[in-house]
């Protein structure tokens, strides 16, 4: 009596694609930079020009703005009232799925509130 073998190969082939996404160009800049207290401060810049991005605003004392587009100029004013020096950073991302990444700081400046 003769007995065959038989024998099944599965093949599976997995094709990944991943697109890099464009380096941001966000730009801040704040003015006044030195004065009083209260001190009004007004910050200008540019969004990162990710369409499906997220642009973070901290103003260095607690509190942040996340209304900015990534894809539009801004103008924000916020006003410090205790004395000190603060740094405002612009961050910016895109987002990954159902989460941002992380973001990445875009620009920053100094404010000195006296």
């Amino acid at each position: 009596m003769l007995k065959l073998a038989a024998a099944t190969a599965i093949f599976c082939m997995v094709i990944v694609t991943t697109t890099a996404q464009p380096a941001s160009k966000g730009t801040l800049a704040a003015s006044p930079t030195v004065g009083r207290s209260p001190l009004e401060v007004t910050f200008t810049g540019t969004g990162s020009g990710m369409m499906e991005g997220v642009m973070l605003l901290d103003f260095g004392d607690g509190q942040t703005d996340d209304s900015i587009s990534p894809i539009r100029d801004f103008t924000r004013k916020h006003t410090y009232t205790a004395a000190g020096t603060y740094t405002a950073v612009l961050k910016g991302g895109a987002y990954g799925g159902q989460r941002p990444s992380i973001l990445t700081v875009l620009g920053s400046a100094t404010i000195t509130v006296r």
